[in-house]
């Protein structure tokens, strides 16, 4: 009987700890026709014990699909100025490429980025990020503000001049909060990344500055 109460005791456990994981798995599709092609590869998160995940998946999908929207109307314009080009010609198919990285996925957060390029017909296409951070708990998005306590943001500024590196000297501006185009965090670090021209020429491309968590001490709003 003993041996029961602890085999079942031992069950419950487990089975908690499992109902816990946040699974992560991969969506892709492909959209491809004469105008365009559209290629998407993106996380989806699942709890075996819930929809907390939902808040994550509903408001990546829909930035998808707001961004795919956006980019066929401007092909489908595109395409129609060249009617009134005599015998101009349209790059086809223009391109949107969406992909993903997942910072954190545990029973407490999910912190993931979107990297989404878009070409257009000009010499060089255009790459934007966007982060998606989560509060399980409270299954609600979490903005810069609800992360870091921007009153202290010349502090937080302060430490990401000091994180920033700069070998080559490409670049020409300093980092800051403000012109952060996406905030992701992990169990060590905090990253912070930056568009292409944002701190130097194009050449530079875009760049990641990740500062310690350590190091923002009640700086930091998430546990």
């Amino acid at each position: 009987m003993k041996f029961l109460v602890l085999t079942s005791l031992v069950y419950f456990i487990l089975a908690g700890c499992q109902s816990e994981k946040i699974e992560v798995s991969k969506e892709k599709k492909n959209d491809r026709t004469e105008m365009w092609e559209i290629l998407i590869s993106k996380s989806v998160f699942s709890s075996p014990d819930s929809k907390k995940c939902d808040v994550v998946n509903d408001r990546v999908s829909a930035l998808v699909d707001s961004l795919v929207g956006d980019f066929k109307m401007q092909v489908t314009e595109y395409n129609k100025a060249f009617d009134t080009i005599p015998d101009g010609e349209p790059m086809r198919p223009l391109e949107m490429f969406v992909e993903d990285s997942v910072f954190m996925a545990n029973n407490n957060y999910i912190s993931t980025r979107l990297k989404v390029y878009i070409s257009l017909g000009g010499a060089n296409g255009e790459t934007k990020y966007y982060a998606i951070n989560c509060d399980l708990n409270h299954e609600r998005l979490l903005s810069k503000g609800e992360i870091l306590n921007l009153k202290q943001e010349c502090e937080i500024n302060g430490l990401l001049k000091k994180e920033f590196r700069n070998p080559d000297h490409c670049f020409t501006g300093e980092p800051t909060v403000a012109t952060c185009a996406a905030l992701n965090f992990t169990v060590k670090n905090l990253c912070f990344t930056y568009e292409k021209y944002v701190l130097g020429a194009g050449a530079c491309e875009d760049v990641e500055v990740n500062v310690d968590r350590s190091m923002l001490s009640n700086m930091l709003l998430i546990k």
